[in-house]
């Protein structure tokens, strides 16, 4: 008898014990435009600016002139050609003896260079724009 008290009571107290911890559930606005918090402001701020900076993977694959691997291939065999002219324009420019000079035309680049006893000219000229750009260096630097 004295056990079925106590499991009485202990049943008891767990299904009271509950309800005497519980509170109302309550609905709070986070965004002050509507009665919120009004130092969630600049956070709230702050991420809708980051989510309106965001740019789709599809967007950017459109702005960099397509992600289709002949888009690619085409971009590095042009880089490589680039490169390997770049290689043996400099190696005669560098190569070339005193007195002499030439011009080479590379895509909308023209490349004049001239090499005196002391110096080593090279002017580069954009053909669309006409802006050119003048390199000056001493001999000195190549000889050795």
């Amino acid at each position: 008898m004295k056990m079925q008290r106590v499991v009485g009571a202990l049943i008891f107290s767990l299904l009271i014990a509950p309800k005497a911890f519980a509170q109302d559930v309550t609905f709070k606005f986070n965004n002050p435009s509507f009665g919120g918090n009004s130092f969630n402001s600049g956070h709230l701020l702050s991420t809708a600016d980051l989510q309106n900076q965001f740019i789709p993977s599809t967007s950017r694959r459109n702005a960099d002139g397509g992600n289709d691997a002949t888009d690619a291939f085409i971009r590095r065999l042009e880089s490589r050609l680039l490169s390997s002219i770049a290689d043996d324009l400099v190696t005669q420019i560098t190569g070339a003896e005193p007195g002499t000079g030439d011009t080479v035309t590379v895509g909308d680049q023209q490349i004049q260079f001239e090499r005196t006893d002391t110096d080593l000219t090279v002017v580069i000229t954009n053909l669309l724009s006409g802006g050119s750009t003048e390199l000056v260096l001493p001999t000195l630097l190549l000889d050795n």
